[in-house]
């Protein structure tokens, strides 16, 4: 196993499958002093993609023994797997219990539909740094470092939100990490008015002007999510992913 740097060869080959890979792209796109891990020299094996001081990682190989190799070079921690393709996901956690994770399905934009609003008779607007502790509050995976993440998810990549009387009652925003759509949240007092779906259009349209493809990770256990991303029509479901966390002593 060795270290490189990104280039053009692993870009390639990872283009090959772009929506499995999508979020290893979008990471190269803002994190260029990332770790990129290879097997025996040659990209196609597999590769292995994180930061080690955010103990945060992609993974699209399969190979066993490039997975143990990896897994032995980390220092001892709490290790975060991103979206993680399902064959590889599960041969990663039949090595490692993990202590935490869950599947998720991922939906891709089609290309092809025209994407029309959704009229909620409120107004859009991008969401502030300043909004960064609140939206982590309602965060379903909130942690010590969430807030600082969804505060840099804000700042540098597209969001959109609904105040009422100045306060935030709705929103949803890209992750910088994999460049994924979410997290997306009503506050229960106003839910049934129509505004997280006139959230999701309105930012999908943001994002495809701009010759992005919106994707979405959305947790099998999420009904609500699913329900709303299947009602909308142009994104399709294109594979299984999980999301996962090992322990290393």
């Amino acid at each position: 196993m060795q270290i490189v740097k990104q280039n053009n060869d692993i870009v390639k080959y990872l283009q090959k499958d772009r929506h499995v890979n999508h979020n290893i792209l979008s990471y190269f796109a803002y994190n260029t002093d990332a770790h990129v891990y290879i097997y025996d020299r040659i990209a196609e094996n597999g590769v292995i993609v994180g930061n080690e001081k955010q103990n945060f990682f992609f993974m699209t190989t399969c190979n066993r023994d490039f997975m143990e190799a990896f897994w032995e070079s980390l220092p001892p921690g709490h290790k975060v797997f991103s979206g993680v393709p399902k064959p590889a996901a599960d041969v990663m956690t039949a090595m490692i219990e993990p202590v935490w994770g869950g599947p998720c399905k991922t939906f891709v934009y089609d290309g092809k539909t025209q994407i029309a609003d959704s009229p909620c008779g409120f107004a859009i607007e991008p969401l502030t740094p300043g909004d960064a502790e609140e939206v982590d509050k309602y965060y379903t995976y909130r942690s010590e470092s969430s807030a600082k993440r969804l505060r840099e998810s804000i700042q540098i990549m597209d969001s959109a939100c609904i105040r009422i009387d100045g306060q935030l009652a709705s929103w949803c925003l890209v992750h910088a990490e994999d460049g994924t759509l979410g997290p997306l949240f009503t506050k229960p007092e106003h839910r049934g008015k129509g505004m997280g779906e006139a959230l999701v259009r309105h930012l999908i349209k943001i994002i495809v002007a701009k010759n992005i493809i919106p994707i979405a990770q959305i947790a099998e256990s999420n009904t609500p999510s699913l329900a709303l991303i299947e009602k909308l029509g142009f994104m399709g479901f294109s594979h299984y992913c999980t999301w996962f966390g090992l322990d290393k002593s």
